[in-house]
């Protein structure tokens, strides 16, 4: 690798992305940042230069889109700027009813959280593996490990993800690429900004008192991004639930996350 590595961060414009590349940018790291919010990466591009003086550059793109991916890799590792180390932070989940989401809203959410992931990996992946060189982070999350009701679609794309991220570590393993996966429970971001509070008020699983800071999901992202290891579950409360989910059946583990992520307005029979 050179001496100066180009990370490339999807989502890197807010929230866990946004942090990770703060934490690269303190290293050195030459970063690409790519998100929708072209203003706003823009702004998070001359704030790193000014306080790091590292060379950022920004995609504004939406890779929800059919084909997002092969352009975002036709703009960077296709024109001459090599990627060392890909980080797929991108993605958006619905907490509601899956009967009741929106279906152009549920497809461009899968086509994020799911084919991106698998189509960015395998552009940059086939050039990193033909270099004998590179790492991917995938990011994940603890919806992975278990049903959940009222986030279906959500955690079985980030169900995807894991799975996905451990199988192309063994593929890849061998040809100098090293691929992780990163877990993190509900984290305080934007993410749950299209979600009505009262939905998830008080001691809802998702409620703001029990999210984990972004800044500590990001700084467990780094370690794992530039050290050993294939798996990482942010924080020992959601180790401990990963760890338990083995020993339970599926069922009844389905049956506590629906009481756990059940909006508050459903519980009250509301709707």
């Amino acid at each position: 690798m050179s001496s100066v590595e180009t990370t490339l961060i999807t989502g890197g414009g807010a929230g866990i992305g946004l942090e990770m590349a703060r934490l690269l940018a303190a290293r050195g790291h030459r970063l690409v940042l790519a998100s929708r919010a072209g203003p706003r990466l823009r702004a998070v591009a001359e704030q790193l230069r000014g306080r790091h003086g590292v060379e950022v550059h920004v995609h504004a793109i939406d890779l929800s889109a059919p084909g997002a991916a092969q352009r975002l890799f036709d703009a960077t590792e296709g024109a001459g700027l090599r990627i060392d180390a890909l980080v797929n932070n991108a993605g958006f989940g619905v907490v509601d009813e899956h009967v009741a989401i929106d279906p152009d809203v549920m497809h461009r959410m899968l086509q994020l959280d799911v084919v991106a992931v698998a189509e960015l990996c395998l552009h940059f992946g086939r050039a990193m593996k033909r270099r004998g060189a590179g790492r991917i982070l995938n990011v994940a999350s603890t919806a992975a490990f278990q049903p959940t009701p009222y986030f279906a679609a959500y955690g079985a794309a980030k169900a995807f993800v894991l799975n996905f991220s451990e199988a192309l570590a063994k593929e890849m393993e061998d040809h100098g690429v090293r691929v992780s996966c990163l877990a993190p429970g509900p984290t305080d971001t934007a993410f749950f900004d299209s979600v009505d509070p009262q939905r998830i008020a008080g001691d809802h699983h998702f409620g703001k008192a029990a999210r984990a800071q972004a800044t500590d999901v990001a700084a467990a992202g780094v370690d794992l991004l530039l050290g050993q290891g294939l798996l990482r579950v942010v924080g020992w409360t959601n180790r401990l639930m990963v760890l338990s989910n083995r020993f339970v059946p599926r069922s009844l583990v389905a049956t506590v996350s629906k009481r756990l992520l059940r909006p508050l307005d459903l519980r009250a029979g509301k709707a």
